[in-house]
């Protein structure tokens, strides 16, 4: 199979800036089709495209901009070649990728691979971002139910007819439509292949949508909510994940749902009441955390997301602290304090969580406010992140 298999794909809304550095870094790829959504822009992106490509391009235009699921559709359905993959329009390949992708979708129906993380405005290198370990280890990644731990999930190349089969882009959604449709793939048995070379070049700027914190977690509620309980727990277990760990999937997926008192009775499934507190359940795993901290810390926080419950709330999240001292332990343990009208013990809480993650947004936020209500739903990432929103170990 030759790159002429593989189309590129690019969905670009008045991107004039980007669009001809992107271009010019697939042009690069021989024989690969290049197509280019024109979401109704009304600058000269389409024209600086073409400058570059040539008639190597194919250009639909959408007569008005629904969004960024319409014209990924779009795109997905006016592809012509079994396999494809996406470029963001203010982003860049690395020359080599389409190669690797044909080889590796000989045998896969989704491919990923590291990517190298800059600073839009300025060009600067950030990090390398790879997918972690564990998540590796599935073939068919059930773990992605639990967080989003790919280093990147639009980037990927895929076989088109598994994104077809499950059931194409939603347009509801105006982020994490990605996300939605890998999801939708794995349910469907889609197997996955774990590059080591990075192939792509992604730029973050200010205003990404990744970086929009609150809409992109409402995006992450709606998605996880089209699927159920039952089926997910299935998969963890058809892929050889313990049931415990299967149990803390479910908890996670029912904090993002916004269904803590669901979580409250899936966490006895991911660690009963008469585990070892000392165990660490995976000790390879997205945390390898102490299970005494792990149920302290879950525990306080979704009582109180419950409410009516702080004191308990704050003698878990006490206990928690107890086994390891973390920036979200001691945020969600001065919201607790501050609800319990204790704000003097509060706020050195808030101001001990900063210090143990400078620029923690719910502790800097709680801090400035007279009655605190940022609660840190989730453990903080200890992978890496396109987000700041994760460890400071994290982030190196």
């Amino acid at each position: 199979m030759s790159n002429s298999q593989l189309t590129i794909a690019i969905c670009a809304r008045n991107a004039a800036e980007t669009i001809e550095r992107a271009i010019a870094s697939v042009v690069k790829e021989p024989e690969c089709p290049i197509l280019l959504i024109d979401d109704n822009c009304t600058d000269d992106t389409v024209a600086r495209a073409r400058r570059i490509a040539g008639d190597r391009l194919t250009v639909i235009t959408n007569k008005e901009s629904r969004g960024i699921s319409v014209a990924r559709q779009t795109a997905l359905m006016a592809i012509k070649t079994p396999l494809a993959t996406w470029l963001d329009a203010d982003d860049e390949w690395i020359p080599g990728r389409a190669a690797r992708f044909v080889e590796a979708l000989k045998n896969a129906d989704i491919s990923t691979e590291p990517i190298e993380l800059y600073e839009g405005p300025t060009g600067k290198f950030l990090r390398l971002m790879d997918s972690p370990e564990f998540l590796q280890r599935e073939v068919t990644p059930a773990r992605l139910f639990e967080r989003n731990y790919l280093a990147c999930d639009t980037q990927v190349g895929f076989r088109t007819a598994i994104f077809r089969d499950a059931g194409g882009y939603d347009p509801a959604l105006d982020r994490a439509e990605s996300y939605d449709i890998l999801l939708r793939a794995i349910l469907k048995g889609a197997r996955f292949h774990y590059g080591k070379t990075p192939g792509y070049k992604m730029y973050a700027y200010p205003g990404s949508l990744s970086r929009q914190l609150d809409k992109q977690r409402a995006a992450t509620t709606a998605v996880l909510r089209k699927f159920s309980y039952d089926e997910v727990r299935k998969l963890c277990l058809s892929v050889g994940e313990p049931p415990r760990v299967a149990g803390w999937v479910l908890t996670a997926m029912a904090l993002y749902r916004g269904e803590p008192q669901k979580a409250l009775t899936l966490i006895e499934e991911a660690s009963p009441a008469d585990a070892d507190p000392n165990e660490i359940l995976e000790p390879d795993g997205p945390l390898p955390a102490r299970e005494g901290w792990r149920r302290a810390f879950q525990r306080g926080t979704i009582l109180l997301l419950i409410g009516g419950q702080d004191a308990v709330a704050a003698k878990e999240l006490q206990k928690a602290e107890g086994f390891e001292g973390t920036a979200e332990g001691a945020n969600n343990l001065g919201v607790a304090l501050a609800r319990l009208g204790q704000l003097p013990d509060a706020q050195k809480f808030f101001d001990l969580s900063e210090s143990r993650f400078p620029g923690y947004l719910d502790a800097k936020l709680n801090r400035q406010d007279t009655t605190p209500s940022r609660i840190t739903t989730h453990p903080l990432r200890r992978q890496a992140s396109r987000s700041e929103y994760a460890t400071p170990a994290a982030r190196k």
